[in-house]
């Protein structure tokens, strides 16, 4: 593995830090776009269905919420669209969260013997990772949004800071991801814990029902809980409805962004040291 001296020096200046992991981005990109492409084409090489699995897998998630709401034993709350526009929308932004984690959680164990091998800056492989779950969400998130049009939801230009709206959701899940990447290299139980705890997560979020849900109880950890905002606003904004949450949305926006600054800190001023110390 090649030696500390020839490691990137990460402990910088909050300007110089940054500056160096854009200025290796720029220098990867070619490796980005390779590794980009590899990912795509072999995601889903060995199954039959292919690529279409990026929509069968969030059909398949709401199949059971939409039963339960057809056969009026769950009543999520009252939704200014159709439930299955609801559901459909809403998982597909949880998916997008979530995705992150999966995503980047495995990405040091994934390049751990091209760090070994050869020098290889991580950079590369975080962003290819990141890319990857943007594509994956776009993708679905168009055959949405065609539903819902069909469904006869109208959207208008001011639709389009749905968009934006979403990098504060992206700068969180990017900042799970990429911590418990350090983690999963050393205690993998406590990834898989994470990983599994995260759907029992999204029962405390307001995605499969509204934040007007009946229940006390739910509505006072909703209340809490960062991603209410980082889902609703975004969701309420690409819908056309009245947005009532924006002081949550932005003291969560200001959580996600202060946690991202601090684990790519974390992450790159000791992922070097982890790898050389286990896989010596």
């Amino acid at each position: 593995m090649r030696s500390q001296a020839n490691h990137p020096k990460y402990r910088l200046g909050f300007i110089d830090f940054w500056s160096s992991r854009f200025s290796s981005i720029a220098r990867n990109w070619q490796l980005i776009k390779q590794l980009l492409f590899l990912s795509l084409t072999e995601q889903y090489k060995k199954t039959w269905l292919g690529s279409l699995w990026l929509f069968v897998n969030p059909l398949l998630s709401i199949v059971i919420w939409l039963i339960m709401n057809f056969s009026g034993i769950y009543q999520p709350g009252e939704t200014s669209i159709p439930y299955v526009g609801y559901i459909l929308l809403s998982m597909s932004i949880w998916l997008f969260f979530v995705s992150f984690f999966k995503q980047l959680a495995t990405a040091v164990t994934e390049s751990s013997r091209m760090l070994m091998e050869a020098p290889f800056e991580m950079e590369a492989k975080l962003i290819e990772k990141i890319l990857l779950n943007i594509i994956n969400f776009a993708i679905p998130l168009s055959i949405n949004i065609i539903v819902l049009l069909a469904m006869g939801v109208r959207f208008g230009w001011s639709s389009l800071y749905f968009i934006p709206a979403l990098i504060p959701l992206m700068l969180l899940g990017v900042a799970i991801g990429v911590f418990f990447s350090l983690i999963e290299v050393v205690f993998n139980d406590i990834y898989l814990v994470v990983n599994q705890g995260l759907g029992v997560l999204m029962f405390l979020t307001p995605v499969v029902y509204t934040a007007e849900v009946d229940s006390e109880f739910l509505q006072s950890i909703i209340k809490l809980n960062p991603l209410t905002y980082l889902i609703s606003v975004p969701r309420d904004l690409l819908l056309g409805d009245t947005v009532s949450m924006w002081e949550g949305y932005w003291i969560s926006a200001g959580f996600a962004f202060l946690i991202f600054v601090l684990v790519i800190h974390f992450f790159f001023n000791s992922v070097y040291k982890i790898v050389e110390r286990i896989f010596e």
